[in-house]
């Protein structure tokens, strides 16, 4: 890791050859591969527009002040209806497994709480059954009377 900043840095070169700042990031935001020449980077926008970049170069900074990592230069490029496909793929089956996993959530915190409300009730006795599939009556118990004794 760099000893400031940031692990990648992504600059996009403008068509009169100056650098702007696009981000910076860990390695670990892009899962650990850097974006590579002919990579397309994807940046989402406002309003869900997202603005396509094509990697041009990119390049290992070892800089006299410890501050190392990947410089990654890329190019704005102009969209393409396969591009606007796959983001918006990408977006609906990401909603979808966000779905999955919350309805997982739920079923598995009910269940949970299932078991705790039955582990923490009060358990009551089951009656008896008769053979013949009667609940038996236990007879009540008459509590003892006291004579009075003269």
């Amino acid at each position: 890791m760099s000893g400031e900043g940031f692990d990648v840095r992504i600059y996009c070169i403008r068509p009169d050859g100056s650098l702007e700042s696009l981000m910076g990031a860990d390695v670990g935001y892009f899962h650990g591969a850097v974006p590579n020449v002919g990579d397309t980077f994807a940046k989402w926008g406002l309003n869900d527009v997202y603005t396509f970049f094509s990697v041009q170069r990119r390049y290992f900074i070892n800089s006299a002040s410890s501050d190392h990592g990947w410089c990654v230069v890329v190019r704005e490029i102009d969209s393409a209806p396969q591009m606007e496909a796959i983001v918006k793929e990408w977006g609906e089956e990401t909603e979808f497994w966000r779905d999955v996993a919350q309805q997982e959530k739920e079923e598995r915190d009910s269940a949970l709480r299932d078991q705790l409300i039955a582990l923490t009730q009060k358990k009551r006795k089951k009656p008896a059954v008769s053979e013949t599939g009667t609940v038996k009556k236990t007879p009540k118990r008459r509590k003892p009377v006291k004579r009075k004794t003269t």
